[in-house]
């Protein structure tokens, strides 16, 4: 039994660890979704201010913004295709944990019954 509960310990320090790592993967893409945005921008205010006629201006804004629109969809399903992972991995933690914890609690139960008796 001892074995037991130490695999479990074992398991459950998997998850924790794991789960700081999504945090940081998720820290990791809000900054990196500011820093494009950051670029976005400063290149805009930069094109604005190149000594350029307005509406040549106006198409390399309008050709950024259309690279920069389809770059971010693309990103957003990749990181929704993982997304996805991530929960199925985590749906399939929960049913592992559920078969690990179920007859253990229908032990207890039965124990818990048997004493009362």
């Amino acid at each position: 039994m001892n074995e037991e509960n130490k695999e479990k310990v074992k398991e459950e320090e998997k998850v924790e660890k794991k789960e700081v790592e999504k945090e940081e993967k998720n820290y990791f893409l809000g900054i990196l979704i500011s820093l494009l945005t950051g670029l976005f921008l400063g290149f805009i205010i930069a094109i604005l201010f190149a000594s350029k006629p307005g509406k040549e201006v106006r198409k390399d804004i309008k050709d950024k913004t259309k690279e920069f629109v389809e770059k971010g969809k693309s990103k957003f399903e990749e990181v929704k295709g993982k997304g996805k992972e991530i929960i199925e991995k985590g749906k399939e933690k929960v049913e592992e944990l559920k078969e690990v914890i179920t007859p253990k609690k229908e032990e207890r139960k039965e124990k818990k019954e048997n004493t009362e008796a």
